[in-house]
């Protein structure tokens, strides 16, 4: 008997599939964005998020996290989103005339 909530089922068409797996392959991403496809690529072959976090090297609720934002979101869930914090500060360095 099963207990918990009840995850909701991942299905990823072709064309997503597709898109996830250039991403795990890019030199040039993010490693967390990459592992955040991982992430969902193991989940929907692995309903377990205990057996995908041991695999992935993750905690049971990095799994979670990221599997319900991308059945929610789709792959644009899974980029950073925009964090608030100081602007950047540009300074002039003042040349001797």
């Amino acid at each position: 008997m099963r207990t918990g909530r009840p995850k909701a089922t991942l299905t990823i068409s072709s064309d997503k599939r597709t898109h996830l797996l250039a991403i795990t392959r890019s030199r040039s991403l993010p490693a967390a964005l990459t592992l955040r496809a991982k992430i969902v690529l193991a989940c929907e072959r692995e309903p377990s998020n205990a057996v995908v976090a041991t695999r992935l090297g993750v905690g049971p609720r990095t799994i979670g996290k990221w599997r319900n934002r991308f059945i929610t979101n789709r792959i644009e869930g899974l980029y950073d989103e925009m964090r608030s914090g100081r602007p950047p500060r540009l300074r002039m360095r003042r040349w001797p005339s």
